[in-house]
């Protein structure tokens, strides 16, 4: 988020009449404004030695030791009731263009090629015989790609990906209007999405191999300047076209430098020669020419748009090279020995022009043919219409390898992911991080087909840690995880997608005499959002900005819980703890400015929890003081008020959304069974039972709609699963799958006071998880 460069140091904290009850002022004198944490100790190494593989018990990569499953105490209801009302609730609480203009497509400055022709394989061709690093770059890739869709990895939500058009232009006529380009960006989010009007011209034996890209399309609003955009720039041209020679893409030779390619898609639209639609680079070639190429002619669906390319399918087309895709008939002429590197599409004879009738059959592919209607064939734009599910799978292992950069957001179904102990960072992925009993921190995956490194295995991950994990993950394949090392300071590691830095077991210190574990939250790539009580327990903030941490912003208040934090959108954080008086207290940023506390009122038995399932709608959990399992939600203008949803609990509710509308709250009971209900959009389940002993309090992920999976700890230690389909608990309803490890530490933990500081007096429920010097 946007902050001053002094870090916010100017925001004097004085009186405040939103104040938590107990905020340590002198008669009201305004106290001086603070940029340290108190007793800050400077530099320092992680307690045990960060990075040292001589901490104490360590075994190496799956060094935990292994368990036998929890058993289960039978069938049967919670323990216990709700009654109605909150003891000590408060109740409902308020919170507070371009030049250019139409043309009908007349004149002589308008190119109509009769058929389809592309320039990719002759600019492909060209690199390969004039740049070796081309050639190396196209087989690194490909190596990536094969080694990526075998382990069938896939990026969350839906890639957004900024776009800016270069118009150039020699006669008005070649100055595309700002509509025309619109209309080209309405298309490319249809295909890509598979929401086009005319799927319904794909023959019906390939209507099952339709498939979503999950791509989306937006021109750029900053510049790489950072100065607002409208994404398209404007230049005026003394040569009177353009071949697949790169011209077009230098203002040294009548054309426009791309914006950086790493960050743009980079579209240029002018006046092409010799019959030329439209070409794209692969992936792999130089920056400064990255990008594609269209004919104003071919491009958008108004304007100067002409049939039979008049419906935006070359961009389509090219965009699907840019990310990676080859033709369908796999350029080899007419022959059928060519490849399109995806397996399903048939084989076929060459490319096919116009709108072919259904079946077109070549190279023996019958009876059902060429698969002409694919967005890599060479049709008409009314003859293209679909990409394929391999397709899509080869620009998804594209995105998520050499184009990872250029991805402005992944916008989930609902806001960003939580961090916690488990994250999901894609479809069907899993990782899980735990303390042993050495205290240091181990991991373990799930990949989509198994668990690595070992069912009942664990990767050493080194240090001596006083709290849980708290892990973040903004982006596929990134991890940051974060714990309090023996100092009382936070530490720090990341997983950028190969490998653990600063090292396999080594930590990054991030400073702070913390007494309580950070809480961590993420609302956008490369952007970390960490909080935590300090000895003078204020809440303090430190983030994560892209390029550097900035230091610990001191955010007040008395509190007796650790933060709670939740992004539900873009430079959008919601804080939530617990005062002296035991009620809820919360605090927002809205992009601009930290609010005061106001007070939502209860008297807590567990820190808040807090989930959100879309824009502006939060949705917060605690235990009463009956132990009963308590709600309130904000739905984007106040606040409900606290509702009973039952039960006696023994511990902290853990809560996940997968959809809109969609609540997952799991606890549990006095009988150390897990328990569990949902909110389906219209009412709550009541509890359903789900079976174990369990010795700490439940950690739950959502990978996908109506997708979960829950972890607990047995009683002998070890890790254990479950998991909800969609229809059905696995391995079955009161059953887990047992994942192995003698597990120290799995929840959100208190860590002992540090040294001079005064002993934590937490609620009921946490008084338990304190961790010991």
């Amino acid at each position: 988020m946007p902050r001053k460069a002094n870090g916010r140091a100017d925001k004097i904290h004085g009186t405040d009449p939103d104040g938590m009850p107990g905020t340590p002022m002198s008669n009201g004198v305004t106290e001086p404004p603070r940029t340290s944490m108190p007793g800050v100790s400077g530099t320092g190494g992680m307690g045990g030695g960060a990075g040292s593989p001589g901490s104490p018990g360590a075994s190496g990569a799956g060094g935990m030791g292994a368990g036998a499953a929890p058993s289960a105490s039978g069938a049967g209801g919670m323990p216990g009731g709700g009654g109605a009302g909150m003891p000590g609730a408060s109740g409902p609480g308020g919170m507070p263009g371009g030049m250019g203009g139409d043309t009908n497509g007349s004149g002589g400055d308008v190119e109509r090629p009769a058929r389809r022709s592309c320039g990719v394989m002759d600019v492909h061709r060209r690199l390969l015989s004039s740049d070796p690093a081309y050639a190396a770059a196209r087989s690194a890739l490909e190596n990536a790609t094969t080694q990526y869709l075998a382990r069938q990895h896939r990026f969350a939500g839906v890639a957004k990906i900024p776009v800016v058009v270069h118009v150039v232009w020699n006669s008005p006529v070649q100055n595309v209007s700002q509509a025309q380009i619109d209309s080209q960006l309405d298309v490319l989010n249809r295909d890509f999405r598979a929401t086009n009007t005319d799927l319904g011209f794909v023959p019906a034996p390939f209507t099952g191999l339709i498939a979503d890209s999950r791509i989306e399309f937006f021109l750029a609003t900053e510049d790489p300047n950072g100065n607002p955009t409208t994404g398209v720039t404007r230049t005026q041209t003394n040569k009177t076209s353009f071949s697949h020679d790169d011209q077009i893409k230098s203002s040294a030779t009548g054309g426009v430098d791309p914006w950086p390619t790493d960050r743009y898609l980079n579209v240029w639209v002018g006046q092409l020669g010799g019959g030329l639609l439209g070409y794209a680079q692969f992936p792999g070639g130089p920056a400064e020419t990255d990008g594609v190429v269209i004919l104003h002619s071919g491009f958008g669906t108004t304007g100067t748009a002409a049939a039979p390319f008049d419906l935006g399918r070359t961009t389509t087309h090219e965009i699907g090279h840019y990310l990676n895709l080859f033709h369908i008939w796999g350029d080899d002429g007419s022959g059928c020995s060519g490849s399109d590197e995806v397996a399903d599409t048939p084989n076929q004879g060459g490319p096919n022009f116009g709108v072919p009738a259904f079946p077109k059959v070549s190279c023996s592919n019958g009876p059902n043919g060429d698969l002409f209607v694919n967005y890599m064939d060479y049709t008409d734009d009314r003859g293209m219409v679909m990409f394929t599910t391999d397709q899509v799978a080869r620009m998804e292992a594209c995105l998520d390898t050499v184009r990872t950069d250029l991805i402005s957001s992944y916008e989930e179904s609902g806001p960003p992911v939580p961090a916690g102990p488990v994250v999901s960072w894609s479809g069907d992925r899993l990782d899980a991080f735990v303390l042993g009993t050495d205290r240091a921190m181990y991991h373990k995956w799930w990949d989509g087909s198994a668990w690595g490194p070992s069912v009942g295995g664990y990767e050493y991950m080194g240090g001596v840690c006083m709290s849980a994990p708290e892990v973040a993950s903004w982006g596929p394949d990134r991890l940051d995880a974060f714990v309090l090392g023996t100092d009382h300071g936070v530490y720090h590691k990341a997983w950028d997608g190969s490998s653990w830095q600063p090292s396999a077991t080594g930590y990054e210190e991030l400073g702070g005499i913390c007494l309580s574990p950070p809480r961590v939250a993420t609302w956008g790539p490369d952007r970390l959002d960490l909080f935590v009580l300090s000895t003078d327990r204020a809440i303090y903030h430190k983030w994560w900005d892209g390029s550097a941490w900035n230091g610990y912003e001191y955010l007040g208040g008395v509190c007796m819980s650790p933060p709670e934090v939740v992004s539900w959108g873009p430079d959008r954080l919601d804080l939530f703890v617990l005062s002296t008086d035991n009620a809820v207290w919360h605090k927002w940023w809205d992009g601009s400015a930290w609010s005061g506390f106001e007070s939502l009122g209860g008297i807590c038995a567990s820190p808040p929890t807090v989930v959100s399932w879309g824009p502006d709608r939060l949705d917060l959990f605690v235990l009463g003081t009956d132990s009963a399992l308590y709600h309130q939600s904000w739905n984007g203008t106040a606040w409900s008020g606290w509702v009973s949803l039952g039960g006696v609990c023994a511990s902290a509710p853990t809560a996940v959304s997968w959809g809109p509308d969609r609540l997952d709250v799991f606890v549990l009971g006095m009988d150390s069974a897990l328990y569990h209900q949902w909110y389906d959009g219209t009412a709550w389940s009541g509890f359903e039972y789900l079976g174990g002993v369990c010795v700490d309090e439940p950690r739950v992920t959502a990978w996908d709609s109506d997708r979960l999976d829950v972890f607990v700890v047995g009683t002998d230690g070890g890790l254990y699963h479950k998991w909800w389909d969609g229809t059905a608990w696995g391995p079955s309803a009161t059953d887990y799958e047992a994942l192995g490890g003698i597990v120290s530490d799995f929840k959100v933990t208190l860590p002992a006071p540090a040294p001079g500081a005064a002993p934590a007096m937490m609620p009921k429920a946490t008084i338990g998880e304190v961790v010991p010097t």
